[in-house]
């Protein structure tokens, strides 16, 4: 089993997470919208999930380890129908700014979440349909946790003395920061791949995402026509969006547990 002690540094997000969160989210909790405790819910659910898989299989509990595998494919669509929250919100708020953070950024930031959903559900059916291989499938899995990591990094890029926020007059170094998280993220993610020699693509492909991501933050995001455009995604309705987002993973789960009953695997083959 490869990445013995994965669920350890697993854990070490949590923290991170509560840190990075805390001023936007965690400390107006009681005020928050919907959205944001439906991706904060199954965001912690899903982290919480991998650390359990990762300590159940190291620790021989073989059995249970596939009772929770089970259990993700009712998880998987939950997560990317609070992701479709996140990004209606974030085209809500672009609409109609609380704040100059939401002009200047949502339209790049709207990019990277979209990115990063459509790379997670890619990793996960991916996990799905090579579960017989165990290591592209522990890969597959960890990798997931690979889209987690920007908006983490990006919000505590201001901890660092000069990038620190003093107010809207210094809105401009969150691009940097979020910048720096991505490129953190990236390097993370091919640093792995490359240390997994021929089983590093779900690495790869976790990588080259996110470097998409950042791409499409910085050029695409700024574009007037994109501007445009997600003004009108802001007048979606959120509950048919939300279970369309669902619909979707429930067919992504099902295409690759069905993918993964086949005793051959082109991983397998090139491996």
């Amino acid at each position: 089993m490869p990445y013995r002690h994965a669920h350890w540094y697993l854990l070490a997000i949590f923290p991170l997470a509560a840190l990075a969160f805390w001023p936007g989210y965690l400390s107006t909790i009681g005020t928050a919208p919907l959205q944001m405790h439906a991706h904060g819910i199954t965001a912690t659910l899903w982290l919480a999930l991998l650390v359990a898989q990762s300590w159940l299989i190291h620790s021989g509990n073989n059995a249970l380890h596939r009772t929770l595998g089970a259990a993700s494919l009712a998880l998987f669509p939950l997560f990317l129908a609070g992701g479709s929250m996140i990004f209606l919100g974030m085209a809500q708020r672009f609409a109609d700014p609380p704040s100059p953070f939401y002009t200047m950024y949502a339209p790049g930031l709207a990019w990277i979440d979209m990115i990063s959903v459509a790379a997670f559900a890619w990793c996960y059916y991916s996990a799905l349909r090579t579960r017989r291989t165990v290591q592209f499938h522990a890969r597959y899995m960890l990798a997931t946790v690979i889209f987690l990591l920007p908006p983490i990094l990006g919000r505590l890029a201001p901890i660092l003395p000069p990038l620190s926020i003093n107010g809207p007059a210094d809105f401009w170094k969150l691009d940097i920061g979020f910048q720096l998280g991505n490129a953190i993220t990236a390097a993370i993610a091919f640093s792995l791949a490359l240390g997994s020699a021929r089983h590093g693509h779900p690495f790869f492909v976790a990588g080259a995402a996110t470097v998409l991501g950042g791409v499409l933050f910085q050029f695409v995001g700024p574009m007037a026509a994109w501007r445009h455009l997600l003004v009108e995604f802001a007048v979606l309705p959120p509950l048919p969006l939300a279970l369309a987002a669902g619909i979707a993973g429930v067919g992504i789960a099902a295409a690759g547990w069905m993918a993964g009953r086949a005793p051959h695997l082109p991983e397998v083959a090139t491996a």
